[in-house]
C-alpha cells in the first residue's frame, strides 16, 4: 500500500473511532440521568422503619438471585416509616402549662391565631358583607415563658400558636393556671433580696393583679381549678390558706410547726399533705379536711416518700427509696393495704386517669442505685424515660413509647387532655413543653 494511502486510512480510522466513542458516552450519560431523576434519598431521623435510601424507581435486586434477572419489590410490601408519638411544643423553657378547650371564631379566610388575631392568607380586598362570625370549641394548651412571663397558647388541631399576654415578669420559676386557664399565679424570687419567694396572681383581661403573701412555698389547685390551697411560711412554722380565683377572701384551714410539706387537693373537701421527701428521712402523708380543719395520718414511716392520689382519694400511688432504686407502690386508703407495682420510678412522674384505676407513668430506663429522690431533685442525675399505662389493681403495663429511641426526655409535671388521647409534660432536661400521643 502506498505511503500516502496508509496515512489517509489512519486518519479515517481515528475519526470514525472518535465519533463512535463520543456517541457511547452520550447514550450512557442520558440513561444514567433518566434513571436517577426521580430519586429521593433524604434521611428522616427519629422515624421507625427502614431508613436506607432506595433507588428512585422503588426497585431492588435480591442478593440471592442467581438467574441474572432483576426482581422488583412491590411498594406495598415495603415497611413505611412510622411517625413519632412525641411532639415538642416549645423550644423555649416554660414555667407551667395547662390544657383547655378554648373558643375560636370560625374563619372563612386567613388562619386563626390565639388571642383573637388572624393571619391573612391573601391581600385581596373584598367588599362582600361578612356575616357574624361563628364560634367553635378547640383543644388548646397554654403555657408561661420562663424567661419573660409571657403567656402563649397553641391550638392543638392546627398547631398554630400565638402570644396572648406580653406582661413582662422575668425569671419565673413556677406558674399555675386556674379558672379555666384564665387566671395564673406566677412565682419568682424577689430581685431585691434574692431569697424571698414572690407570688403574683393575675387574670387575663383583668385591669390589675395581686400579690399573695411572701414566701408561699407550695400551691395546689382544687379539682375544678376554681380555688387553690397554698402554704406560707411564718415565724412559727407554716399556715395553710384556701383562696378562690377572683376573690380576695382567704381562709386559714391549717397550721403546723413543721414547714416542709407538699400538698395535693384531692377531693372537694380534702387536701393530702405529704412531708418533703429524702432518702434519709421517713416520710408520712396526712389527709386534711379543709371544712373542719382536722388532719388525719394515712400512713408513714416510708423513706423517700413521694405521693400522688387518684381523683377520689381511694388509692395513693407512692414511691419509696427503701432500696437503692425507688419503687412504685399503691396504698389503698379504704382497706389500708399496699400493692407493689414492681416498677422503678417516682410518683411525681405519673398522672392518674379519670377512671381512678389506670396510671400513665414516665418510667426511668437508665436508673441506677443512688439517693432518690434527692439526687434527681438536685439535678445530679437525669432520667431517660419510657412511657407506660399501668393498671393499679393488677399491675399490668402497656408500653406506649420509649423516648430513648428518639430524643431522650425526663418528664415531669404531667397532665392529660380531656379524652386522654394526649399526655403533656415538661422535659426536666431543659424545661421545654412536649406532648405524647397515647392512641
Amino acid at each position: 500500500m502506498p505511503k500516502k494511502t496508509k496515512i489517509i486510512f489512519i486518519i479515517v480510522f481515528i475519526l470514525v473511532g472518535s465519533i463512535m466513542l463520543g456517541f457511547y458516552f452520550y447514550v450512557s450519560k442520558k440513561n444514567t440521568s433518566g434513571t436517577n431523576s426521580g430519586s429521593n434519598n433524604a434521611y428522616q431521623p427519629f422515624l421507625g422503619g427502614n431508613t436506607t435510601p432506595q433507588g428512585g424507581n422503588g426497585n431492588s435486586t435480591s442478593s440471592n438471585n442467581t438467574s441474572g434477572t432483576q426482581t422488583n419489590t412491590p411498594i406495598d410490601s415495603q415497611v413505611a416509616p412510622q411517625a413519632s408519638k412525641f411532639h415538642q411544643i416549645t423550644n423555649i423553657s416554660v414555667a407551667g402549662a395547662a390544657y383547655l378547650e378554648d373558643t375560636r371564631k370560625v374563619q372563612t379566610t386567613g388562619v386563626a391565631l390565639p388571642g383573637g388575631l388572624t393571619q391573612p392568607t391573601s391581600t385581596t380586598k373584598t367588599t362582600t358583607k361578612v356575616a357574624a362570625p361563628r364560634v367553635e370549641t378547640v383543644p388548646s394548651v397554654r403555657y408561661v415563658e420562663r424567661a419573660t412571663g409571657y403567656i402563649d397558647e397553641m391550638y392543638l388541631d392546627t398547631k398554630v400558636s400565638g402570644e396572648i399576654s406580653n406582661s413582662t415578669i422575668p425569671s419565673i420559676y413556677r406558674a399555675f393556671f386556674g379558672n379555666d386557664a384564665n387566671s395564673v399565679i406566677y412565682q419568682y424570687l424577689s430581685p431585691d433580696t434574692g431569697d424571698t419567694i414572690n407570688s403574683f396572681m393575675a387574670t387575663l383581661g383583668g385591669s390589675k393583679g395581686e400579690f399573695l403573701p411572701s414566701n408561699v412555698i407550695n400551691i395546689s389547685l382544687s379539682p375544678d381549678k376554681s380555688k387553690f390551697f397554698y402554704l406560707v411560711k411564718t415565724s412559727s412554722g407554716v399556715n395553710g390558706i384556701v383562696r378562690s380565683f377572683g376573690d380576695t377572701k382567704a381562709s386559714q384551714v391549717f397550721s403546723s410547726r413543721y414547714s416542709e410539706w407538699l400538698s395535693q387537693w384531692v377531693t372537694k373537701d380534702k387536701v393530702f399533705l405529704t412531708t418533703k421527701a429524702s432518702s434519709a428521712v421517713d416520710g408520712s402523708v396526712f389527709s386534711l379536711n379543709i371544712i373542719s380543719g382536722i388532719s388525719t395520718k394515712i400512713f408513714g414511716s416510708v423513706k423517700g416518700l413521694t405521693t400522688l392520689a387518684n381523683n377520689d382519694g381511694s388509692l395513693i400511688l407512692y414511691s419509696t427509696s427503701d432500696s437503692s432504686v425507688p419503687q412504685l407502690k399503691i396504698f389503698n386508703t379504704k382497706n389500708r393495704t399496699t400493692f407493689d407495682l414492681n416498677t422503678p420510678g417516682l410518683a411525681e412522674k405519673c398522672i392518674w386517669s379519670a377512671d381512678n384505676i389506670n396510671i400513665y407513668c414516665a418510667i426511668p430506663s437508665n436508673i441506677i442505685g443512688g439517693d432518690y429522690p434527692d439526687s434527681w431533685y438536685q439535678g445530679l442525675v437525669s432520667f431517660n424515660d419510657r412511657f407506660a399505662k399501668i393498671n393499679s389493681i393488677t399491675g399490668d403495663q402497656i408500653d406506649i413509647a420509649d423516648s430513648t429511641n428518639e430524643i431522650a426526655v425526663d418528664a415531669t409535671k404531667l397532665f392529660l387532655n380531656k379524652d386522654e388521647s394526649q399526655l403533656f409534660f415538661i422535659n426536666k432536661k431543659d424545661s421545654t413543653l412536649w406532648s405524647l400521643d397515647l392512641n
